[in-house]
């Protein structure tokens, strides 16, 4: 079973690179079958990418009035038109991948909120804390994926 973590956002916007950290971080830990990228955000080449793992985990950044600190949502095929032409989502991703590749690999977005986006490098202190809840509970998810049987029409070949 293999497992890709794409973290993604700006890092010289401070907590806006919060999936640059968790990647960084979780790169740290012994998590067999999972791979790692980080992207400044989430491009069409993606799709052919994602379509070779079997689970793709996304964390990315939330605004400062996120409901949550850490929220992790299952992420389901579905392309929208976006009035920004290089935006794409999750699901929009998850979506390209079925219609380009014929793979839909089970998906999961992490937001984790975030305090100051503002110019530099360094997290707040806040969305740091935050950011270290995620990696636990993406190591937690990775294993639990590694034991759980892929759902019929989602294992990607």
């Amino acid at each position: 079973m293999r497992t890709l973590v794409i973290g993604y956002g700006n890092s010289s916007r401070r907590d806006d690179g919060v999936g640059w950290f968790v990647v960084e971080r979780l790169q740290q830990a012994p998590l067999p079958g999972v791979e790692f990228l980080t992207s400044h955000q989430l491009e069409v080449e993606h799709a052919e990418v994602i379509s070779q793992f079997d689970n793709v985990i996304f964390v990315d950044a939330a605004v400062p009035q996120s409901p949550r600190p850490v929220a992790e949502t299952i992420v389901r095929p579905e392309f929208q038109g976006h009035a920004v032409a290089h935006y794409l989502t999750p699901a929009d991703l998850v979506s390209l991948s079925d219609s380009l590749y014929g793979q839909v690999p089970r998906a999961f977005l992490f937001s984790i909120r975030g305090i100051d986006f503002g110019f530099g490098t360094g997290l707040s202190a806040e969305t740091e804390g935050w950011a270290g809840e995620a990696v636990d509970r993406i190591a937690r998810l990775v294993a639990e994926l590694r034991h759980r049987p892929a759902e019929t029409g989602q294992v990607a070949g």
